[in-house]
């Protein structure tokens, strides 16, 4: 019989334990009470103010909603009034471009063009020039020659003037200076 009694104290002291929590726990849960009492007492303060925020955050996403319309609405004006011009102004500029481009080309073409009848009239110019400067000096050696060729004939003259030939031949006439010829 001495476990009966053991058990029985066992039983107790578990009993006695378990009482110990469930006082423990009911004192936790009088405090939590009080503490649900107060925010009981502010709940309503709170549920006013939670109403209000939705309500304020429904005025603001029905105020976003209708921006959202307008922006969609001046997207689409926008797209239906510019995009056509905007691809015929795309379509002007590039004919511009490619009108452009191609007054560059011709012009390098007329430029090399130009050049190249530049450089011609300049080698012209040249042989020109070369062709001119020889005549100067053929003219100049022409008239040294003539001139030379008149001495002589002046020498020519003035030695037949002192030579008396006596001869029945008539005298031969003067020579005439090559310049004085008529041509």
């Amino acid at each position: 019989m001495t476990v009966i009694p053991g058990l029985v104290r066992r039983a107790a002291a578990e009993a006695e334990r378990q009482l110990r929590g469930g006082a423990a726990l009911l004192s936790r849960l009088g405090r939590d009470l009080e503490r649900s009492a107060d925010l009981e007492r502010l709940l309503p303060s709170h549920s006013a103010r939670l109403r209000a925020l939705e309500d304020a955050l429904r005025a603001r996403d029905a105020e976003l909603r209708e921006l959202r319309t307008e922006l969609d609405s001046l997207v689409s004006q926008l797209n239906e009034r510019l995009l056509p011009r905007i691809d015929e102004r795309i379509d002007d500029t590039e004919r511009d471009v490619s009108a452009i481009i191609a007054g560059l080309v011709r012009a390098g073409r007329d430029t090399a063009d130009q050049g190249t009848r530049l450089q011609t009239a300049d080698r012209r110019i040249d042989d020109l020039r070369a062709r001119l400067a020889q005549l100067e000096q053929r003219t100049g050696l022409w008239r040294d020659v003539q001139a030379n060729m008149a001495r002589l004939g002046d020498d020519l003259d003035s030695l037949r003037a002192r030579l008396v030939v006596h001869t029945t031949e008539p005298e031969p006439a003067p020579v005439q200076n090559i310049a004085d010829r008529p041509a």
